[in-house]
């Protein structure tokens, strides 16, 4: 009678190159002995880890003798698998014990968990130390009795992700870099409120160097929403349909303690979409043309003031025969029988006819030059261009209050001054509605900042008044706010006659429903008071 074999017991169990491996490997050659003496404990480790799929690790006994699992393997590689089944960790990891010695005698003697994320723990593979970054953890193994036998590792090498990271980050930072130095303006806006992502300097230089990064652009430069940039932002976000202009108009507050001012920007907003298709933002690129713009205006302005200088030769010289006709019927009248009030009037005449014969000979000012100056009185200039006024006054039902507080004199050409008071007159008379009111002052006074004397003379409405728009402009050539009658000639004349007087004009202004009006103080220095 045969005696039945005995089927040998299985302790290591499931499939894969690593169970097999450790299921042959010689552990009679190890401090741990057989497979047959393990403890419980040991060989439930051993085969959960076996049985997953996630890298794992095990580190047993005073000797730390090794266990790995087939989802640990390919990180080692040929240098240290198979070899490493079996063998002491010191041994098998010699050139980063300096930094998992030290964590694995806390897991062994003090219990210590350890968590660590994609950390740096170089190691030799294919031949040569290799910078590998590592996501782990340790723990410890207990048995029945609570004593810690070994050390479990949970791992996931990172290197791959850490790397692109990296890279990621390289270029990313090389695209911030080359955002930051464009020439042209550049930001990004998110989501639907276009809230400030990123800017670069030029960006910054154009609203005047504001903390704008993580607010939303109606916030940031409330400014924008009344001129309609607000908007338009959100039709670009709504539709994916981009904005381009060029030569666009708009008042920025650049400094806190400035009044608005006007840029002109070439720009477009473009959408940003996602992956997806879906819109994320807005990309804002443009340039600040304002330099540009002002340039080709004042070339502009140029061009019509060498055409008015034409034309008024011209006209000079057409009409020097009839004027010098009307200066010799005056000077006739003159010696018949009129009363002294005509008198009065006649010589005003002939003196205002000899002004008009010397600004069309000398052109509109184009070729004067301030010579011929004399002592003069601001409250006598002040007072014959009122009387020249003195019909459309009436009819304008517009009270002139007259405060004349001193009788000081300056040295000027005084028909130049009169037609600069006649310019501020008949532009007060136009904004002042009847039962209005115009001052008329002339006093003594001292420079802000130098304190030197002067002579002022000041003319003050209770007209509409102006915008800050118009205050900035209202000396430059060819403009004008009376589309209809005005040439934008008359206040530019009068700003090249006061600097020619080394005069300097202050004009304050409000639209203010309840206080409106414009106030137009010219100084003279002292040295041309006497």
């Amino acid at each position: 009678m045969s005696i039945p074999a005995i089927k040998p017991i299985i302790k290591i169990f499931g499939s894969g190159e690593m169970a097999d491996l450790i299921r042959a490997f010689d552990w009679s050659q190890t401090p741990l002995g057989p497979i047959d003496t393990w403890p419980e404990v040991l060989l439930i480790m051993v085969n959960t880890m076996l049985a997953t799929r996630h890298p794992m690790f095990l580190w047993w006994g005073d000797d730390l003798i090794q266990f790995y699992n087939d989802g640990y393997r390919p990180s080692i590689r040929s240098d240290k698998h198979p070899k490493a089944v079996g063998q002491r960790g010191r041994e098998c990891w010699p050139e980063i014990w300096p930094i998992i010695g030290p964590q694995i005698e806390g897991v062994m003697t003090r219990g210590e968990s350890t968590w660590y994320e994609d950390a740096l723990v170089p190691i030799y593979r294919d031949g040569k130390l290799e910078d590998v970054y590592w996501t782990y953890s340790y723990s410890p193994v207990r048995d029945a009795q609570g004593a810690i036998r070994g050390t479990l590792v949970t791992c996931s090498e990172t290197t791959g992700r850490v790397l692109a990271d990296a890279a990621l980050r390289t270029e990313r930072s090389r695209l911030l870099n080359m955002f930051q130095q464009a020439p042209a303006f550049l930001a990004v806006l998110r989501g639907p409120t276009h809230v400030f992502e990123l800017h670069n300097p030029p960006y910054a230089d154009v609203i005047g160097k504001r903390d704008v990064i993580g607010k939303a652009v109606i916030d940031a430069v409330p400014e924008a929403e009344s001129q309609g940039f607000i908007g338009i932002l959100d039709r670009v976000y709504q539709t994916g349909e981009p904005f381009i202009a060029h030569s666009y108009p708009i008042d920025l507050q650049r400094s806190s303690d400035q009044p608005l001012e006007r840029r002109f920007l070439d720009f477009a907003f473009q959408a940003m979409r996602e992956p997806d298709g879906g819109i994320s933002g807005i990309i804002v690129l443009g340039v600040d043309v304002t330099e540009r713009v002002r340039a080709e205006q004042a070339l502009l302005n140029t061009e019509k003031l060498a055409a008015v200088g034409r034309l008024a030769s011209s006209i000079a010289h057409e009409i020097n025969n009839p004027l010098e006709a009307i200066t010799n019927l005056l000077f006739l009248m003159a010696y018949e029988p009129i009363s002294e009030l005509a008198k009065k009037y006649l010589d005003m005449a002939q003196h205002e006819l000899h002004r008009v014969t010397a600004i069309a000979t000398q052109t509109l000012r184009f070729h004067r030059q301030p010579d011929n100056a004399t002592e003069v009185s601001l409250q006598e200039v002040a007072e014959s261009a009122l009387t020249l006024f003195q019909g459309r006054i009436a009819n304008a039902g517009v009270t002139i209050q007259r405060q004349y507080q001193t009788e000081k004199t300056i040295r000027a050409l005084e028909g130049d001054l009169r037609q600069v008071i006649a310019n501020l007159l008949s532009n007060s008379l136009d904004a002042t509605k009847r039962g209005g009111k115009i001052i008329v002052r002339v006093r003594e006074g001292h420079g802000h900042s130098t304190r030197q004397h002067q002579v002022r003379i000041t003319i003050a409405d209770t007209g509409a008044g102006m915008t800050r728009e118009t205050r900035r402009h209202m000396f430059e050539p060819f403009f004008t706010t009376k589309t209809a009658t005005g040439t934008g000639l008359g206040l530019w004349v009068s700003g090249e006659i006061l600097a020619n007087h080394q005069a300097k004009i202050r004009v304050r202004s409000s639209q203010d429903p309840q206080h409106h009006g414009t106030v137009i103080t010219i100084s003279f220095p002292q040295e041309a008071a006497n």
